[in-house]
């Protein structure tokens, strides 16, 4: 299993990215799939098509719960990538669309066993595991020193300029491609991070 972090709309990047991972039969993304980049829909279908797996991240929670927060927050972009024209936007089709409903299913929570290893991969820090709360867990930004010792926790949220563990058991992998930096990823087998610079 590869981790993939935050995309939010580079499609480009993410495929350079792919360009140079281990071939494998999965991927996982940390959420944040959407909004902000020009790719959405293309970063949606990619994941949806190739049946790849990915957490909700709090850009597909604002798209669900919080509407006017979204539009604010890159939504615009998103919209723009699903209609050919800005004539064409239908706000209100959009929030009705199976893309939503494949959104509100997204969990917020991926367990992954590798060689007695535990991964919980979330889209913030999973502080107490899967009894950290959804707030928390989608839009927190503290990374308090309690350390679970049964899972090592991969999530994304807060860009930084390079992926790195936080502490021994969480690993942060947010490297903020939309931001002109680079889009991370990590192979859960060997624990190798691989990134490219955005396209």
């Amino acid at each position: 299993m590869i981790v993939i972090g935050d995309v939010h709309g580079e499609f480009n990047t993410l495929m350079s990215l792919l360009d140079i991972l281990p071939q494998k039969d999965k991927l996982c993304f940390v959420g944040d799939l959407i909004d902000r980049g020009p790719d959405s829909k293309k970063v949606v279908d990619f994941i949806i098509d190739n049946g790849h797996h990915s957490v909700l991240g709090n850009h597909e929670e604002m798209i669900i719960r919080h509407h006017e927060l979204w539009i604010a927050n890159g939504g615009i972009e998103t919209l723009k990538s699903f209609y050919e024209t800005e004539e064409e936007i239908d706000i209100d089709s959009f929030l009705n669309s199976e893309y939503i409903k494949w959104f509100d299913n997204l969990p917020l929570f991926i367990e992954f066993n590798h060689e007695n290893k535990k991964f919980l991969i979330s889209h913030s820090y999973a502080y107490d595991g899967e009894n950290t709360s959804p707030d928390d867990v989608l839009w927190g930004r503290q990374f308090p020193k309690k350390d679970n010792q049964n899972f090592i926790n991969i999530f994304g949220h807060t860009p930084i300029k390079n992926a790195q563990k936080i502490n021994d058991k969480h690993w942060l992998i947010d490297t903020g491609a939309t931001y002109d930096n680079k889009l991370s990823a990590i192979d859960l087998t060997t624990e190798k991070i691989y990134f490219v610079d955005k396209k």
